[in-house]
């Protein structure tokens, strides 16, 4: 089964991992799944400026 990438040019999806419009790679547009043992959440949400 393929997964829907998005083009980091555009606001373009493809199934591809090159985009045919812009011929960048496509990256996958979902988040991560949330994992209450998170060994790293912290630092990256200090680093996204959402915890002091």
């Amino acid at each position: 089964m393929k997964w829907m990438k998005k083009c980091p040019a555009g606001a373009h999806y493809t199934l591809s991992d090159i985009c045919p419009l812009h011929h960048a790679p496509s990256s996958n547009p979902h988040p991560p799944k949330f994992n209450p043992k998170d060994k790293n959440g912290e630092m990256r949400r200090k680093e996204k400026g959402l915890v002091e």
